[in-house]
């Protein structure tokens, strides 16, 4: 859909925008008290965002049909002459470009937010149950 355009001018903007959105709404969710709700919420608004982002990456692919199987050359006769050889090397090597930063781009994403994910929520798994234990330990010797 957006082929034609340049990657970089569309997704750094959007990415950076994103970026932005997530971090004012981390800083205004760190009133909240309870820690297991504020993990939560940010796991949401980090799904959500990483959604937008992949849903434009998606729209950052090149279409299909430059890279089906219709319009190769069966023979060497069908390539006229060699700036025709050129035009049809350089359309699939820009579309092959254009899938590898994609690809780059969207398993970035997902790693971040996969570990981002697990760090927040067992941070907040971690905090509670020391909570619980110091409060045993602190049972059994006041005993």
């Amino acid at each position: 859909m957006f082929f034609e355009s340049d990657f970089h001018e569309i997704f750094i903007p959007a990415f950076f925008a994103v970026v932005l959105c997530m971090v004012g709404y981390y800083y205004w969710q760190g009133q909240r008290k309870n820690e297991l709700e504020q993990a939560i919420s940010l796991l949401k608004v980090n799904t959500f965002a990483v959604g937008l982002l992949a849903i434009l990456l998606w729209f950052l692919l090149p279409s299909t049909p430059s890279l089906s199987s219709f319009g190769f050359p069966e023979t060497v006769k069908e390539i006229e002459s060699k700036e025709q050889l050129l035009n049809y090397l350089q359309e699939y090597n820009q579309a092959i470009v254009r899938i590898t930063q994609v690809v780059y781009w969207f398993i970035f994403i997902i790693v971040w937010w996969f570990l981002a994910a697990v760090y927040s929520v067992t941070k907040v798994l971690n905090n509670q149950q020391g909570k619980e234990y110091f409060k045993t330990v602190k049972e059994k010797f006041s005993a």
